[in-house]
């Protein structure tokens, strides 16, 4: 029996409540089969894969290609970067075994696979910061709060930290937290982008350059578009004062003045 749009998508919801321990697996079949809307075996191969995509882990039976990129496309959403980067791993797993099995080439496997990749690939930081957004979003935190955990950072805090049993590059969970709290403007111009989902998107840029031995605390990072950003990077700039209050400098002739204050 194939599997419709419609049946999909319920077989996604599903599947996720089951790997959360929200439904048993009996109980999750029984409800795909119901009515005999699905064959029992094919239920239990949509289960398996969507559970081998978020583990990162190889999958044997074959989804066609809506229900793939359906499942990509939702775990992308509900998982963020590292559930992608799972799903990306057991789908290139899944490819080479079938092709190796079957002496084919998955062609449509392998554009969701170079899609996804591309997504992936783009600047995984800014993902893993988006991500981290939304957790601090839906924990609700206020600007004081946010503004308390800035100010306990230390350079010798560990590399990794734990939001909600994930772990994240200490660096992005800063650069997060800036962001939310100086609402995703640059600092120069007053500027954000909105995205098509709605969200806003602005820069990082480091007063002193990493690789010059600047920290990841918030006195060393302000919000640019991406113009003044290239403009920061690239121009010819001269620091004239730089304290927890404010950084005044010169950027291609010309004077700015951008308040380091954490409110």
């Amino acid at each position: 029996m194939k599997a419709t749009k419609e049946l999909v998508h319920i077989t996604y919801d599903i599947a996720i409540k089951i790997y959360e321990g929200k439904l048993t697996r009996k109980e999750g079949i029984d409800t795909f089969v119901g009515n005999g809307r699905m064959n029992p075996s094919i239920a239990a191969d949509f289960i398996k894969n969507i559970k081998c995509l978020l583990e990162g882990k190889k999958f044997t039976r074959t989804n066609n290609a809506y229900s793939m990129e359906y499942f990509f496309k939702n775990i992308y959403r509900d998982y963020g970067f590292k559930g992608l980067s799972n799903a990306l791993r057991a789908l290139n797993l899944h490819i080479e075994y079938y092709e190796d099995y079957q002496d084919v080439t998955m062609h449509s496997m392998r554009k969701i696979y170079s899609e996804y990749l591309k997504i992936y690939s783009d600047n995984p930081d800014e993902h893993e910061q988006e991500e981290i957004i939304k957790i601090l979003e839906k924990e609700n935190k206020t600007k004081d709060q946010i503004v308390q955990e800035l100010k306990t950072l230390k350079p010798t805090d560990p590399e990794l930290i734990t939001i909600s049993s994930k772990s994240y590059k200490r660096d992005n969970v800063t650069i997060a937290k800036i962001k939310k709290l100086r609402d995703y403007k640059c600092q120069i111009c007053s500027t954000r982008i909105k995205k098509k989902d709605g969200s806003y998107y602005i820069e990082a840029a480091h007063i002193e350059p990493k690789h010059l031995g600047g920290n990841e605390l918030p006195n060393n990072i302000i919000l640019l578009c991406p113009n003044h950003h290239k403009e920061f990077d690239y121009g010819d700039l001269k620091i004239l004062e730089h304290t927890s209050d404010i950084l005044r400098f010169n950027l291609n002739e010309t004077e700015y003045s951008i308040s380091m204050e954490l409110i």
